[in-house]
């Protein structure tokens, strides 16, 4: 019966707490939330993969709404003035004209 206590008051004092903490309950418990942690399916590195598609997808909609916006009011504008549409958008141009490109940086 001495052998089976030392065990449980080695590792208490090799971990760092009470004896009275290594009991069959806290050691279930811990190997527990180790199996959730790091092997079970929705583990840790799971949910940091899920956690980085998720911002990614989220910024790529707000660019993709923006684009769709953009393109509403580009339907608009060809709606309303087909040639303004044409030179600005296509740099279509009558003969004898020239365009120039002034670049913003």
């Amino acid at each position: 019966m001495a052998k089976d206590k030392k065990l449980p008051d080695e590792l208490a004092s090799l971990i760092g707490v009470s004896p009275a903490w290594i009991n069959k309950y806290t050691v279930v418990t811990v190997l527990f939330i180790v199996w959730l942690s790091f092997f079970d399916k929705h583990n840790i590195f799971a949910y940091q993969k899920m956690k980085g598609t998720i911002t990614r997808m989220e910024m790529e909609k707000v660019k993709l709404n923006e684009d769709i916006t953009q393109a509403l009011r580009d339907k608009e504008d060809l709606k309303n003035n087909n040639e303004k549409f044409a030179r600005e958008k296509h740099l279509m141009h009558l003969s004898g004209e020239e365009i120039i490109l002034i670049e913003q940086k």
